[in-house]
């Protein structure tokens, strides 16, 4: 049966001992896609391939978020944000963004299905705006980032089955660290 749909996507700071904290959800998101690095090595031998190693050596994933709110810029890719009415952020070349964990829900065969990626760094999203026209268009903002394989665990990426989008969520909730009151 085919995918359809994409909701709730999360992330969660990655610590030393491979768990996550302060989970956010910050928008709602027009897409999430995966795409794995592979090593693609051959050894031949006698005039023929012998061996084949197609091994995850990382993956490139790209998330589309709805809104352009400020805890993209401060949560995902560390710039740090001014106290005050008007909350400047500021963008600096030393800024680091951190690792995180990130996850999504869709629905597969009548179940639910959650894809998370346990170690990842963002990178600066494209500044893309446009003027109003005639029809309305609209435009999000589209984060690319880095999904590495962890040098103790090697789990890149978790997929997990549930019967019910509320377990879904739960067990995502729980994964990046979002508490009852903060959901």
């Amino acid at each position: 049966m085919a995918k359809k749909g994409l909701e709730y996507v999360v992330f969660g700071k990655l610590k030393e001992n491979g768990t996550y904290i302060e989970g956010k959800r910050l928008s709602p998101a027009a897409a999430f896609n995966g795409t794995p690095a592979k090593s693609n090595a051959k050894d031949y031998g006698d005039n023929v391939l012998q061996e084949v190693d197609n091994s995850v050596t990382g993956a490139t994933l790209s998330v589309e978020l709805n809104n352009d709110v400020d805890e993209i810029y401060t949560y995902l890719l560390g710039h740090d944000k001014a106290e005050g009415e008007n909350g400047e952020i500021s963008f600096k070349s030393t800024d680091e963004a951190p690792f995180v964990g990130v996850g999504a829900v869709g629905m597969s065969e009548n179940k639910w299905v959650v894809k998370f990626y346990t170690k990842v760094k963002f990178s600066e999203p494209n500044d893309e705006n446009q003027t109003k026209q005639e029809n309305t268009t609209f435009t999000h903002v589209t984060l690319e980032g880095e999904a590495m394989v962890p040098e103790d665990s090697k789990e890149w990426k978790i997929r997990a089955t549930f019967g019910t989008l509320k377990a879904a969520k739960d067990w995502l909730n729980k994964k990046v660290g979002i508490t009852a009151e903060a959901a």
